[in-house]
């Protein structure tokens, strides 16, 4: 699965390298980069084993990864999505400007055999407002799709919102808390039912940019 890495640079300078000059003196100061090992969103089935891949950081050659910060823990007894967080803060070394916090996140869902055994992906329309079409692609994982329309609105082909859900259980979705194209945003009472003439999915956006409406989508 393609990795969707979002990563979070607090500093100063967002730059991977830059001079800063003093008395006529230059120095080359290199920032370090964060990077996940392994996938940012990922399933494991109900009571089976999450393993912690961590991250690696460098400034330059220098791994520094040994004092990155893991929050966050995952309970594979119980289905759910767990949020992990990576920090690594760095006081500046020459000036303190350059002090910079460095985050990444990774989803972790754990699936019951019920959700493992469905597929929902396809294309869903909202039956109110402006009837926009959200694809929901599925991934390697199961459980685990990509939606492109969190609120079904009028879709171009330029303003996608691409975000991770999870489909914890038969009739369970789960939006965790995330960076997309509109900025933070995750998802409420999410519920899939493939109980009627058409499967549907129900939500609430969680996002300034979204009321607080509960949006149907109805599988085409």
């Amino acid at each position: 699965m393609k990795k969707i890495l979002l990563i979070t640079l607090v500093a100063a300078f967002v730059l991977s390298s830059c001079k800063e000059e003093s008395l006529g003196v230059s120095f080359v100061v290199t920032y370090p980069i964060m990077t996940l090992t392994g996938d940012e969103a990922l399933t494991i089935p109900l009571g089976g084993t999450y393993v912690e891949e961590g991250c690696v950081v460098k400034e330059g050659t220098t791994d520094l990864s040994s004092i990155v910060k893991i929050s966050g823990t995952v309970n594979p007894a119980v289905a759910g999505v767990y949020t992990i967080t990576y920090t690594y803060k760095n006081a500046g070394k020459i000036y303190p400007q350059d002090s910079l916090t460095l985050t990444a996140t990774r989803f972790v869902g754990v699936i019951t055999p019920a959700a493992s055994a469905m597929d929902i992906s396809g294309q869903y329309q909202r039956n109110a407002g402006a009837l926009g079409v959200a694809t929901i692609a599925k991934t390697a994982y199961p459980g685990l799709y990509v939606n492109d329309n969190p609120g079904g609105i009028a879709m171009t082909g330029s303003n996608q919102i691409f975000f991770y859900m999870f489909q914890t259980d038969a009739t369970v979705l789960k939006v965790p808390v995330q960076n997309t194209a509109i900025g933070v945003m995750s998802c409420t009472g999410g519920v899939y039912d493939a109980t009627g003439a058409k499967p549907l999915y129900k939500w609430v956006v969680v996002n300034s940019g979204y009321g607080t409406a509960v949006r149907t989508f109805i599988k085409l």
